[in-house]
């Protein structure tokens, strides 16, 4: 079965927030340099005086702006590069407004359009290709009283990453030929009436061509950051290689102080998570009801994005007016159904997660929106009323409290007052075997069975809510540490004291630990807050963080001593060049160079001997790494020969003459998440062997590809240093380690070695005689098997 598609590409990370405010203005210190006047919209090109708030903030003099009195919007010029997306005319902030004030911070990364040929039943012979906007500007400024109009125009180009995805992909079944342009003319308008927080945005295809089209619309989706995103399908189905959740009413990703909503409309919202990425088409398009054009003809499918300040509800609550029947055949409306929640002594709860939870017609209970209680203890859910065969519940969380979940509720329930258990603290105090303060991580496991399971981080010292009850716990820090196990009982209300000391067992003077590879929600598929990356890391025993995004180069080398954990980990800045191929690899020490996302290393149409010559050049003689490198087998590399078997770089959408293979390197990576390296199918270890056979000293790298925070530093390199701190180790001492082959990857254990009493590791040792003396000692925690 053979669809056309076209895909919008939603990509949203979040900057930190305050948990103690969830939906109070924020004062961000910044205005628009000019707004729409009371109960209009305004659509203008953005001036050098704006200055959009939050870290993922990129739009600048030059863009396009749509906004009123409740939310605006920034659209990429053409000739843009400050985003993830290729090209110009996506979506790139969106900010919620109190007239002209910001009211928050931008959240949003940025959208984008991709259209394409989806095969079902062959996914390596799809097609995806990007909207290119030749050109971006205001077609209505509002000024009438009506919407503001931003258009973009264009065709259709190359999407590099999925176009590289699927080549590899069809390589085994004799390769495929680049992707030709569709011949279709795009429009898409970005659309904000007065007084509403929803974009509209409708995108016409237009069949320039002699061949009749068949397309669908559909989405692809990341939020990140401190945003949780909730989807609840109604029915679900296994489509290729994707298993779909249908019938959702909305997608919604809130933190309790800025919300983002999703919808498509008068459509069949389905929802798959692959490779890090939301991907939402409209079912019905896909499977039944596709975009027919013939030569000549056009069609316009609509969708919304919605920007709100506060929980789900502000985010979820405008899209009835737009879009009354989201899920096919069952139109809603909208009743409030409210209540109060106060501890077991009547005092009001602030900022507790209000879930609310649908059941549909067959279907199994899930979490369709959040909302969040106010000062007072007060929520208001806008419950959907889809028919009498749906049932609703709401569960209440808080922190340090057990959840509590109500029996049935109809819209419109006035519930009064809920009461949540006692909440309990766990006050912790780490130090180490000089009595000094250490960070750990603790795990906590109820003892009956029935609780949370809960991860705590500890730096140094601080309070920690904890659900009231008896629990077992282990504290770690990581492979140098014993760690120390025990029970504790944490009280209904009052506050529990934990003390531990971990020592130090493992002897690594001289050297210190990096983890090589790491993602925070600088990345579009991570939703990690840097500082929690790091405090992650020092809990982990962790000594050096590189911090490694796709396509991103940020400065992060003040966070530590800002957040107060540099007496434990410090970063250095690097860069994951996003190459699908030939293979993903990081650079480092790189710094932003003031440009868009910090002066990244172009890569597609690239091969591999110039994407290493340019990062050498970006890092100033800096440190090439293959990362996970399942391109070795994709050239089928030659073991015992050490180089490819592929002759035909065009396989791989190279050029002809392109260089399949280059030595420009220092290390590959061995192991990448503690997956064995030995085990069947992993050939990682004998492709280095290969290579270390050549005459290439390669190093191999540890490291965690970390994207969710919990495994950083799981494996990790050791490398040789002149000091055991890790904020005044030298980073040109690291480079030259791994350029000098000093270093040892490590899933636990710790190794020094050395040859005739002089010779260690990365040395090139001769020996003068028939025999020499080797000596290897080997230290880990006795719950490592080595």
């Amino acid at each position: 079965m053979r669809a056309r598609f076209l895909l919008s590409v939603l990509v949203a990370t979040s900057c930190g927030g305050d948990e103690a405010t969830k939906s109070a203005s924020v004062d961000t210190g910044t205005t628009l340099a000019m707004c729409p006047a009371p109960g209009m919209a305004l659509a203008r090109t953005l001036s050098a005086a704006d200055a959009i708030p939050g870290e993922t903030a990129v739009g600048t003099a030059g863009d396009f702006i749509v906004q009123n009195e409740r939310a605006a919007f920034v659209i990429t010029r053409p000739d843009a590069g400050s985003t993830y997306w290729y090209y110009g005319g996506a979506i790139a902030d969106a900010v919620a407004m109190d007239g002209c004030d910001f009211d928050g911070e931008d959240k949003l990364d940025e959208v984008g359009i991709v259209l394409g040929e989806l095969e079902l039943t062959a996914f390596e012979e799809s097609v995806l290709r990007g909207f290119r906007a030749d050109d971006v500007s205001v077609l209505s400024d509002g000024s009438d009283g009506g919407p503001a109009v931003v258009r973009a125009t264009g065709t259709d180009d190359t999407h590099w990453l999925v176009e590289y995805t699927l080549m590899k992909e069809a390589l085994d079944g004799g390769g495929r030929a680049f992707s030709e342009a569709y011949g279709l003319d795009i429009t898409v308008d970005y659309i904000l009436p007065p007084d509403s927080s929803v974009l509209q945005i409708d995108l016409t295809m237009t069949n320039a061509g002699g061949e009749a089209l068949s397309l669908t619309t559909a989405s692809l989706l990341s939020f990140g950051g401190t945003l949780d995103l909730y989807r609840y399908p109604t029915s679900s189905l296994d489509v290729g290689p994707l298993s779909l959740g249908l019938g959702i009413p909305w997608l919604v990703a809130t933190d309790g102080e800025d919300a983002f909503a999703f919808a498509v409309d008068s459509g069949n919202l389905a929802y798959a998570r692959v490779s890090g990425v939301d991907i939402a088409v409209d079912a019905n398009q896909a499977l039944t009801d596709p975009v027919a054009l013939e030569p000549g003809e056009s069609d316009t499918r609509t969708s919304y994005l919605v920007v709100g300040r506060g929980d789900g509800p502000t985010a979820t609550e405008p899209l009835h007016a737009v879009n009354p029947e989201p899920v096919p055949g069952q139109p809603y409306t909208l009743a409030p159904t409210s209540g109060r929640v106060s501890g077991p002594d009547g005092t009001a709860l602030e900022s507790v997660a209000v879930a609310l939870v649908a059941t549909s017609p067959g279907g199994e209970p899930g979490v369709l929106d959040v909302a969040y209680t106010d000062a007072s203890g007060a929520f208001v859910h806008a419950v959907p009323d889809f028919g009498p065969d749906w049932t609703w519940q709401l569960r209440f969380e808080a922190p340090g409290r057990a959840s509590v979940t109500t029996d049935e509720v109809d819209a419109g329930d006035a519930l009064g007052d809920i009461t949540l258990g006692p909440a309990g603290v766990l006050d912790v105090t780490i130090v180490d075997g000089d009595g000094a303060p250490s960070p750990a991580r603790i795990e906590l496991q109820p003892l009956d069975g029935d609780g949370r399971a809960d991860s705590l981080w500890v730096m140094g010292s601080g309070a920690h809510p904890v659900v009231p009850g008896e629990y077992a716990y282990t504290a770690t820090r990581g492979y140098e540490y014993a760690p120390v196990v025990g029970t504790l009982t944490v009280p209904e209300g009052a506050g529990s004291d934990l003390r531990v000391e971990l020592v130090k067992t493992i002897d690594t003077t001289g050297w210190v630990s990096i983890d090589t590879h790491v993602h925070s929600w600088d990345s579009p598929d991570s939703r990690v807050d840097p500082a929690v990356v790091l405090e992650h890391a020092a809990g982990h025993g962790l000594d050096l963080v590189l911090h490694t995004e796709h396509e991103h180069i940020v400065d992060r080398s003040r966070l530590p001593v800002d957040i107060g954990v540099d007496a434990w980990v410090d970063s250095i800045g690097g860069e994951e060049v996003t190459a699908v191929v030939p293979e993903h690899l990081t650079m480092f020490p790189v710094s932003p160079d003031g440009s868009a996302r910090g002066g990244v290393v172009e890569w597609f149409g690239h091969d591999l001997d110039t994407i290493f010559a340019d990062m050498r050049a970006r890092s100033g003689g800096g440190v090439n790494l293959m990362n996970h490198p399942s391109y070795l087998g994709l050239i089928g590399w030659d073991r015992l020969l050490a180089e490819p078997s592929l002759a035909d770089p065009t396989l791989l959408g190279l050029a002809p003459d392109a260089a399949l293979w280059s030595w420009d390197f220092d290390g590959i990576e061995v192991m990448n998440g503690h997956g064995s390296p030995f085990a069947a199918g992993n050939g990682r270890w004998l492709d280095w062997q290969s290579m270390l056979n050549a005459g290439h000293p390669l190093v191999a790298v540890g490291c965690s590809d970390d994207h969710g925070g919990t495994k950083v530093g799981f494996p990790r390199t050791y490398v040789p240093s002149s000091t055991d701190a890790p904020s005044e180790v030298d980073t040109d001492e690291v480079v030259a380690a791994f350029q000098q082959g000093r270093a040892i990857a490590s899933a636990g254990a710790f190794a020094r070695l050395r040859v005739d009493g002089e010779a260690e590791v990365g040395d090139l040792y001769a020996p003068t005689e028939d025999t020499f003396e080797l000596s290897v000692h080997v230290e880990a925690l006795p719950e490592i098997d080595v």
